[in-house]
């Protein structure tokens, strides 16, 4: 079944599904794991809320969208690399002579201050929304969305899978050097890393299906 897919004015953490005429809000942060692991919004079914009120919908959208995901994370990223570039003759100057085990210890909260900053700022993106319209109220479906192509699919795959193991290895060099400019850098690619669900699941056409679905039945 064919499904256009729209983003709503600067909120990315939903998407309106249009299937067969009808309007659904998808949830991107609604499933910790999805976060995690981006790919599983392939894979496993995603709740969406049926939207009766097409004004309501209009309300959410706007002529002016926000920038694409994947630009905005390549953007960041590439940012990030070429300050990692300028400052690898600067390096030694970061570091700070600990013990592994210390620099464990200050590792756990930064990640955790990570992780408070990144559902910080989703929440308030649910906030926004429920400003507007209550999930919750409204009439809920299952369905699998499958990826608009296996391009997309090999390269989400690869950028995801060297994205996380730079974030990975660069942890482990803290780690092992103490260096401050390490951690604070990668700490950044980290928060890029939990905003890769947005492209899995992004602005275009693709198909779905939908569970139960001789249960389900569209209006006329």
């Amino acid at each position: 079944m064919n499904c256009e897919i729209q983003r709503l004015a600067k909120n990315i953490r939903y998407r309106i599904l249009i299937i067969n005429g009808e309007q659904y809000i998808l949830d991107m942060e609604r499933s910790f794991w999805k976060i995690i692991f981006p790919f599983l919004f392939w894979l496993v079914p995603s709740q969406i809320f049926k939207v009766e009120d097409k004004a309501i919908v209009e309300q959410l959208k706007t002529a002016k969208k926000e920038k694409a995901e994947s630009s905005l994370i390549i953007s960041l990223g590439g940012g990030a690399y070429a300050l990692g570039i300028l400052l690898t003759p600067l390096m030694g100057y970061f570091e700070i002579p600990s013990s592994p085990m210390v620099n464990i210890m200050l590792l756990i909260p930064v990640l955790i201050t990570v992780a408070l900053l990144y559902f910080s700022i989703s929440y308030k993106r649910k906030k926004k929304l429920e400003n507007v319209i209550k999930l919750e109220r409204l009439p809920q479906y299952v369905l699998w969305i499958r990826p608009s192509s296996i391009k997309l699919v090999f390269k989400f795959l690869v950028a995801y899978i060297f994205l996380l193991g730079f974030v990975l290895l660069s942890f482990l060099l803290y780690i092992q050097t103490g260096n401050v400019m390490v951690i604070i850098i990668t700490s950044g690619l980290l928060f890029l890393l939990l905003l890769a669900s947005r492209v899995t699941v992004d602005e275009g056409y693709t198909t779905i299906k939908f569970k139960d679905y001789k249960k389900f039945r569209f209006s006329e």
